[in-house]
């Protein structure tokens, strides 16, 4: 049996099957007892992580789910859809009914994220615009525009006094949001990133995309991480062995997880470089991971239409 297979067999925890489509995006709620998952099949699913079983299947949006964020309290879930629908939908957790639906986006919404204190949501898209709202009105407090790229991820900074847009070029626009108006932009490295994650302090962003060696003619799977606001890099990772369409940080900032196109997750170590484990067990490309809040379990789904939960909190 090859090492993949071995930490397959040793780290694997459950199989979640429910989606009937391509799985986009997943999320642990601020306690780790729920699963959230956005696919393609038009469905926001709700998972009870100890039991490994569907609780809920949240339906309303009319196209496929990009996008995913639990409240801090962890009693509502926004989630964000692709065009022809372009809407963030709010859902009460404990109900499972849609609290409000919040218009405005006009291409597909890619990111959502709220606030330390819940206050706000932010929403970002294909449209080059981030926007900001009030989840308890259902209303839009403003749009911030000025990207030349469309936005794939939002973030708010602890202090709740900043807002991170990251474009798909990696270019990083800090948004002051007292003023309303940009407080500085980080050169991005990459022309067009694959999948992209700021870490929980929104300190570093990590990038994953894929090429093809001109030397050899075979695709190959590289993440970069970077310091906000510096710039400075903190590594270049590869291993996979095609593209890589999924990256998230550890909620200690130690770690990253990738997923890719060879159907493979890893755990990397970020002071290091070095590859912790591979994770083998999906049929096909993974377009999402997702650490636990304590992270010792780490979430994956992709193509094959599973989810599949691992266990990375022990060597």
């Amino acid at each position: 049996m090859t090492e993949a297979g071995r930490a397959a067999g040793e780290r694997g925890l459950a199989v979640l099957r429910g989606h009937t489509n391509w799985i986009h995006r997943l999320v642990f709620s601020p306690d780790g007892k729920l699963l959230a998952s956005g696919g393609w099949d038009h469905m926001v699913r709700l998972w009870d992580v100890a039991a490994a079983r569907q609780l809920a299947g949240l339906k309303g949006h009319t196209t496929e789910v990009y996008c995913l964020a639990f409240s801090p309290d962890g009693e509502t879930l926004a989630s964000g859809s692709a065009n022809a629908d372009s809407v963030v939908r709010l859902w009460n957790v404990e109900t499972r009914e849609e609290r409000a639906t919040l218009s405005g986006h006009a291409n597909v919404v890619h990111g959502v994220a709220f606030s330390p204190d819940g206050a706000t949501v932010a929403s970002c898209g294909y449209d080059r615009n981030v926007k900001l709202w009030d989840p308890k009105r259902g209303t839009e407090l403003t749009t911030l525009g000025d990207h030349t790229r469309q936005v794939y991820e939002v973030a708010f900074l602890p202090d709740q006094k900043t807002l991170a847009a990251v474009t798909v070029d990696t270019n990083v626009r800090l948004w002051d949001l007292a003023s309303r108006e940009p407080s500085a932009t980080i050169k991005g490295r990459m022309r067009w990133a694959h999948a992209l994650a700021l870490s929980s302090d929104v300190q570093l962003l990590a990038g994953g995309y894929g090429y093809r060696d001109q030397q050899t003619q075979r695709s190959v799977g590289e993440i970069q991480v970077w310091e906000i606001p510096s710039g400075k890099s903190r590594g270049v990772f590869r291993g996979h062995e095609n593209w890589v369409y999924s990256v998230a940080f550890s909620p200690d900032g130690q770690r990253l997880a990738s997923g890719g196109w060879d159907g493979t997750v890893k755990v990397w170590d970020l002071a290091t470089g070095v590859e912790l484990v591979t994770l083998a067990g999906h049929h096909d490309i993974v377009l999402a991971v997702a650490f636990s809040p304590d992270g010792k379990i780490l979430a994956s789904g992709g193509y094959d239409q599973t989810i599949r939960l691992w266990d990375v909190g022990t060597k």
